[in-house]
């Protein structure tokens, strides 16, 4: 048996979904920094920033590992090359919401009162996107044993196609935000109007890697 494992391979599955858990932990981190932002504590800021650096430093980690792994891998029913991709493409996510950490620290950025309800529903759609691809990750090991296919392939399917109505909507939140904030060109300096920019686009980005990941787990369920 033990010849026949080194053979075959272990299943990379749950050690992608295991990727996809802490790729998640970063972007649930983003709802701590916005509440720390709108409440002017840079301190808590700085802590969070630390704390997701940690975290998408584990995740790197389990990146590492499972590129590692999928080179002793021989019989899958997806190709190493398409699973690291995948991964890359999850791992983006994870860049992405340090992004915005690593911007919220560089300046004591303060959000106006009439911007906080839109930024923070902007940050909270962001999430919602994450975590369904995260409902995704979570099948990945059942679909992968029947060769996806059957009826909870169909099931994935349709948690990919919500991925991107998500995404969808932080989209057009996204754009309500930035026309909010640039309406207030007249009373905002042009130094923290650049910054609410950079929010929107390291925030927006986060989504965009999320249904981009989706999309490609499609891709390689289809073929």
């Amino acid at each position: 048996m033990g010849v026949l494992n080194k053979f075959f391979g272990t299943s990379p599955f749950s050690q992608l979904h295991e990727h996809s858990k802490k790729v998640y932990e970063c972007v649930k981190l983003m709802r701590p920094l916005a509440d720390a932002l709108v409440a002017e504590d840079y301190d808590k800021i700085e802590a969070h920033h630390n704390l997701m650096s940690k975290t998408e430093h584990e995740a790197d980690q389990i990146k590492n590992e499972v590129r590692g792994n999928l080179t002793n891998l021989y019989f899958l029913s997806v190709g190493q090359n398409e699973l690291s991709r995948f991964l890359g493409y999850q791992d983006d996510i994870a860049d992405a919401a340090e992004d915005f950490a690593v911007v919220l620290l560089l300046r004591k950025t303060r959000i106006p009162e009439q911007l906080r309800f839109d930024f923070l529903a902007f940050v909270d759609q962001i999430i919602m996107v994450s975590e369904h691809l995260l409902k995704v990750a979570e099948k990945l090991t059942g679909i992968a044993g029947s060769a996806f296919t059957g009826r909870e392939v169909d099931h994935v399917l349709e948690v990919i196609d919500l991925v991107s109505e998500e995404e969808w909507k932080a989209d057009r939140l996204g754009r309500k935000f930035a026309r909010h904030f640039y309406s207030l060109e007249s009373e905002l300096d042009t130094v923290t109007i650049m910054f609410l920019d950079k929010y929107c686009k390291t925030l927006g980005a986060v989504a965009n890697n999320a249904e981009k990941t989706a999309k490609y787990l499609k891709l390689i369920i289809s073929k």
